[in-house]
Formats: C-alpha cells, structure tokens, sequence
C-alpha cells in the first residue's frame, strides 16, 4: 500500500502507533536516562520511538518533510510538514509514572490538518481531521458544557525555566481558588487531548513546543473548544503559551492578568 492509497491522518495513526508500542517495550526495561538541558531528561526510548514513526512516515510518503523533538528538523520549507512527539511527558515516562503518550501532528499550509495522539498504556487513540470532527477510538468526542467555573477542572504543566514557572503559579493561585480542582498532568498532548474529551474544562501552559500542540490544537478545535494567547489573540501549535478551554469558561483567562 503507497502512501497515494492512505490519507495523511491514517499514515500519522500508523506512526504513532509504531512509536508507542517502541515505547511499551522500552517502559519494561530498565531504562538509561540523560540530562538535555535544564530540568529536561530524555531516555533512549525517545529516540527508539521517534525512529519508528519516521520509518512509517518515510515508507509511504518518502519525501516527508518531519520536524520531531529528538533532534529531527526537515532539510527545507515544505507545504506539508510531519510533527512528532516520540514521548510526550519524558519525565513521567523516565520515573514510570504511567501517563504519557506519542503525538503525531500533519501540519498543511502553516495550519494542522491532521494529527494522531497514542495514549498506549489506556488503549487511548485521540484523532482529528480539519472539519470532520475530533474522535476518540473512533467515537466522536466534544468539549465538556461546565459553564461554572466553580464546578470546572483546570489542567496545568509546568515549564522548566524560574521565570516561566512563577507566572505559571501567579495564573495558578488566580485559578485554583475559583475551579473546583486542579490537575498537572505531566503531558501537554495527554492533557490537551483530556480538554477535548470533556474531562477537563480549562488548561494553560506557557512553555509549549510545535511538537506539543500540532496534533492537539486541531483536536481541541474540532472538538469544539477554544485556544488563544494570554492576550486572546487566536493561538497556534507555534506558539509557546496557550489558554485553552471548553468555550464556555474562556473568559476566566483574563487578558488584563497576561504579563502575571
């Protein structure tokens, strides 16, 4: 079968699969851990699952261009550019806290069109193609209807830099005192994918990667959510902080706060 014969979200759900079952073998093993930058750790099962999921890319569509976390950047500027994320939430993965997953993201025209998110351990498989809705094992999923921020669950991560970290928690101490509950999830993708599914209503995170929201921000999209930048300009996979939310509740993210 060429890669003519399968649409571009069947090739990223080949490929993350391929990824996350690299990853299930690797989680069974002990693993060898090595520190990339600062707080940030990166396993051999990273690399070992980004590999699979280029060899599926490349097997259908040999010219790909792919950006992927591990160091994978495309030669030129391409119309369609591939995104992968081998182990969203290397640090839960690296302790075995068992919540990560694999991203896979098919980015057209500068806009995500397609993407794939593996959650292995659950059986999870989140997908979205532009404009034919968001699914989860194939079920249709959509945004949670909580329109009172006192009964809403707000997801969070952490970036790994101070200054990133203390605005995290002034955006934080706002929130958490008005939300029901809060989670850190410890994956951007796992949790991005959570707010589609409706179980979580609100998420932010200001130290995002492309490789975090190319999937995810169609995802949510095609669920029916909402994305926007602290200052509520329209939000894309590029860009490093995102407020995301069921739709109902955006407005908690209050501009006036966004340089907290």
């Amino acid at each position: 079968m060429t890669g003519a014969t399968l649409s571009h979200l069947d090739v990223a759900v080949e490929a993350a699969r391929a990824a996350a079952r690299v990853a299930v073998d690797y989680w069974h093993r002990p693993l060898a851990v090595t520190v990339k930058g600062y707080r940030d750790v990166v396993t051999e099962a990273d690399f070992a699952a980004q590999d699979a999921a280029v060899r599926v890319i490349q097997s259908r569509f040999p010219a790909a261009a792919i950006l992927g976390e591990e160091n994978l950047t495309p030669a030129s500027a391409a119309e369609t550019l591939w995104v992968i994320d081998p182990i969203d939430g290397t640090s839960n993965y690296s302790r075995h806290v068992p919540i990560y997953c694999v991203s896979v993201g098919v980015v057209q025209g500068g806009r995500p069109a397609a993407g794939a998110v593996c959650d292995p351990l659950r059986d999870h498989l989140f997908t979205a193609e532009r404009g034919l809705g968001a699914k989860l094992n194939g079920a249709s999923i959509h945004v949670s209807q909580v329109n009172d921020v006192g009964e809403a669950i707000l997801g969070v991560d952490w970036g790994r830099e101070p200054a990133v970290r203390a605005r995290s928690l002034a955006w934080l101490g706002r929130l958490a005192a008005e939300c029901r509950t809060v989670r850190a999830i410890g994956s951007a993708a796992l949790a991005m994918c959570y707010l589609a599914a409706g179980w979580i209503d609100l998420y932010f995170n200001f130290s995002l990667k492309p490789w975090d929201g190319a999937a995810t921000q169609l995802i949510i999209e095609e669920a029916g959510g909402r994305l926007t930048t602290p200052l509520g300009e329209a939000w894309d996979y590029t860009q490093p902080s995102v407020f995301a939310s069921n739709g109902l509740l955006h407005s908690v993210f209050s501009p006036i706060a966004a340089n907290a």
